[in-house]
């Protein structure tokens, strides 16, 4: 008789993950939160903001370029939605609220790899919510709305979160955020700000032709947007708060400094961890890179083609489905 009702219960279960497999694909696309407040392409423009132009050893570049780098340093293409539900749901993983605390700043780069934004400095007290962040830096032409104003850590940036509403503020109590496991594990907290992560904060990094006297305090002049961050501890960062025993603690302890799955998210069930890759002589690499058979979803991006030259920056082979594809697919990799 047993024997009988585990084999039903095997066949029930393929019945259902059968059934999922036909189901899955005629489940109707989640709309993300920009289309859900009404925002168009226009509501997102591009800066051409000159704050930056110390970085890469004072690169002339155009207003197009300007706006080109500007993007891989600020976008964050509303990732903060996905770490804010980590940080709900996470146990402990990847809030990055708690990364940014104020009060690791005279030690992020030790301590985590971080790379400190100049013009910023240490909080002397919390803010109106009670939360260590960081103060100062002014960056002219950088609409906040769209970009999120600096958190002081460059790559991630801070927005008000828009479910941070009258009820959510009286249950809010920061002290308690972040002493007190119960409350800033429950899945119903809601934070009065999420944090977004831009492609520069796995990529920038010192500029090897110019370091920092002092890694914790550099200077724009000496960061360069393409170098890769070599130095990045994903543990500390991702994992600060999650238990010993946790797999995610087990997963993220396994990386080196300097290193990350960029597939991690994707949950593609390896553990792959590599150096961040340094991004330059791209059109140099073009003039001799062999076509390639591009294929799949990878031609519904604007500008690809069946065959294209592929200069593959990316050592684990992700840029084979081509230039703009590669660039596309960070922004999957950062959520």
């Amino acid at each position: 008789m047993k024997k009988i009702l585990l084999l039903a219960g095997v066949l029930i279960l393929a019945g259902v993950a059968i059934a999922l497999l036909f189901v899955r694909p005629c489940m109707p696309a989640v709309p993300d939160d920009a289309k859900l407040a009404g925002k168009s392409v226009a509501d997102f423009p591009q800066t051409a903001s000159r704050s930056f132009d110390a970085m890469d050893s004072r690169l002339s570049l155009s207003d197009d370029e300007v706006k080109g780098r500007n993007t891989w340093l600020l976008w964050t293409a509303g990732d903060q939605t996905l770490w804010d539900y980590l940080a709900q749901h996470g146990l402990g993983t990847a809030d990055l609220l708690k990364a940014i605390d104020s009060r690791q700043r005279p030690s992020r780069f030790k301590d985590m790899g971080l790379v400190n934004q100049p013009g910023m400095a240490q909080a002397a007290q919390p803010d109106e919510y009670g939360l260590w962040l960081d103060i100062g830096a002014q960056e002219d032409g950088v609409d906040a709305a769209v970009y999120g104003r600096p958190t002081g850590i460059m790559g991630l940036r801070l927005y008000p979160n828009p479910k941070f509403d009258a009820a959510a503020r009286a249950r809010w109590d920061a002290n308690r955020y972040y002493s007190d496991t119960n409350y800033y594990n429950d899945p119903k907290l809601v934070r009065p700000y999420v944090v977004g992560m831009a492609c520069g904060f796995c990529h920038i990094s010192f500029n090897p032709a110019k370091p920092p006297d002092d890694p914790e305090n550099p200077r724009w002049e000496n960061l360069s947007s393409t170098i890769g961050n070599q130095y990045l501890k994903a543990s500390s960062f991702f994992a600060s708060k999650a238990a010993p025993d946790s797999f995610a603690f087990q997963v993220l302890h396994s990386w080196a400094p300097g290193t990350i799955d960029t597939s991690f998210l994707a949950t593609d069930n390896l553990n792959n961890p590599s150096n961040m890759n340094p991004i330059y002589a791209v059109p140099a690499r073009l003039t001799v890179a062999h076509e390639e058979e591009i294929a799949g979803g990878a031609l519904n991006f604007p500008g690809e083609q069946r065959r294209m030259a592929v200069p593959h920056v990316l050592k684990d082979g992700a840029d084979s489905v081509g230039l703009i594809g590669a660039l596309s697919r960070v922004y999957v990799s950062i959520g």
